[in-house]
Parts: C-alpha cells; structure tokens; sequence
C-alpha cells in the first residue's frame, strides 16, 4: 500500500500543471502608520494570490517553468480604503543551458492609485473595468507574458500584447492616472503604445533575436551568440531614429544595460567601436557603463 502511494505521489506530481506566474509581492508601507497595519500582511496575502492562482493563459506550464517576477509596492498615503503610491515590476527569464536568469522588464510606475477593502476578493474582467488595481495588475502581467513570449518566438507575445492594450483602453474611462497620453511621457500607455506600434517591430524583433538567437546560444558557441546580440542591439538604433527617447526603450535598457555590459567587455575592438556609440545614443543615460566596454573593465 505504501509502494502504491509512493507511485501515485510522484505520478500526480509530474501531471500537475501550474499557473504561468511565480509572483512576489512586497509591500512598503514605512509612510503611512496606523492602528490597523495588519492590513497590509492581508494585502500582499491578496495581491499574491491574485497574481499567481489565476490562470492567464491556455498554455500549461510545469511549476519550474513559471515566469519569476516581483511586484514592489510602496504606499505613500492613505484615506480609509483609499491607497496611492508606486509600483516597480519586474520579470526575468532563464537562459538556456546555463545556470542564469536574464532581466526582462524593470518598469517603475509612480501612478499606483486603488481602493483595498480588507478580506473583501478581487475583481477582474477583461472586457470591462472593475478596479483600478486589478487592471494594474493584469496589465503588467499581459506586458510579462507578451516580452516573455516575444523572446521565445517572433512576435510571438502578439496576443498579450494585444490583451494588455485593450486593459489600457478600457481603463480610461474607469481607472486613475497612468492610462492615458496626456498622464505624462512614462506611463502605462505609453509601454503598450510602444509594444502595439508596428513602428517597434525591430524592437520587438531584437527580443527575439537577443534572447533565443544570442543568450540562448551563449552556452554551446559564445562567439556566435554573441554576434547575434550584437546585431540585435544595433537594429534598436532605428527604432529610436524613428521614436527619440521611446519609453519602451528606456524600460529595455533599465533590465539590460549591465547584461550588455558584461557580454561585450570582452569583444573584439571592432565590435566595441561600432556598438558602443549607438548604445550611448539610444541610451544616454548609461553611458558610463557603455564606456566600460572600451575600456573592458
């Protein structure tokens, strides 16, 4: 009997499926004391099962597969049920063949405005707004699965893309700050307009080709991996000839620019010459870490 339990236990475990996410949640909530801070433990209780039980798309993902992200969440005020604050999110992905994850996406969003009611469930539709906080969510985790299948397959992420777009438009109507063009240059709307305009379809295509064509590939012929990267990078400077200081190429380089780094310290000079002033250009705010690969140090 106990030989049949084994057997069963390690079947099921195999058969199980799980949900695509492996989300963290942190909540800072140092500038806003009360009598009832017990709420937040709730909270992230909440926000984390939100996140990581529900089922996002068709596709069947084992435990070890899902997408590792995190969710940091500092609140600044509050009124009753009423939250405003920040949100940084980001993603990685594993790289094949070898014992490291690649940064994804690092977006800090400073319009995070939601209505928590304590031990009360949350609400989501895809086809009409139901909380402003629910939206946040499922749009950035749209925006994870779209990059995240982006560098799996050409363009292969359309379909979340497209789902986080249509989360962007309804909100409109119904949600905070952050949703609309006139919110500021670096907002929600602004990361999706980016991702659903066929003026990125280099970006969209250099996902692809740096990850599944370059780092991929790093494990079995560097050079070869290598050079894929490097011509993945170069193809961005059209997408900001197109779109000077696009958000969308900011949020690249916030995950990437130290990756970048590391990978061409060690290049040839020719490479080095070429590259590294069309990083500069597309992405000056890191130009003391470009200018670490002339100097390969």
């Amino acid at each position: 009997m106990i030989k049949y339990l084994s057997i069963l236990f390690v079947f099921v475990s195999f058969t199980v499926k799980s949900q695509e996410l492996n989300a963290n949640v942190v909540i800072n909530h140092q500038q806003v004391r009360s009598s009832d801070d017990y709420i937040y433990d709730n909270m992230k209780k909440s926000f984390t099962e939100f996140l990581n039980n529900r089922k996002w798309t068709g596709d069947k993902y084992k435990l070890e597969e899902r997408i590792e992200c995190s969710f940091f969440i500092t609140i600044s005020s509050r009124s009753g049920n009423v939250f405003s604050g920040s949100i940084q999110v980001q993603s990685g992905r594993p790289v094949f063949g070898v014992n490291y994850k690649t940064t994804m996406f690092i977006v800090n969003d400073n319009d995070l405005d939601f209505v928590y009611v304590d031990q009360q469930a949350l609400d989501f539709n895809q086809n009409e707004f139901t909380s402003n906080l629910t939206s946040i969510f499922a749009f950035y985790t749209y925006a994870i699965l779209g990059l995240e299948y982006d560098s799996m397959s050409k363009e292969g992420g359309s379909k979340y893309i497209s789902k986080a777009f249509d989360i962007m438009t309804i909100a409109q109507n119904g949600g905070g700050s952050g949703w609309r063009s006139s919110d500021g240059s670096q907002n929600r709307y602004w990361l999706i307009e980016n991702l659903n305009n066929p003026a990125f379809k280099d970006f969209r295509d250099c996902m692809y080709k740096y990850h599944r064509e370059g780092l991929d590939l790093m494990h079995k012929n560097k050079k070869q991996g290598e050079y894929a990267i490097f011509k993945a990078l170069l193809s961005l400077e059209s997408v900001h000839k197109r779109q000077p200081s696009s958000y969308l190429l900011q949020v690249f380089f916030n995950g990437k620019a130290d990756e970048v780094v590391n990978v061409f310290q060690k290049a040839t000079p020719q490479q080095k010459s070429k590259l590294v002033p069309v990083l500069i250009k597309i992405d000056p705010g890191n130009t003391k870490k470009y200018n670490k690969i002339i100097k390969g140090t």
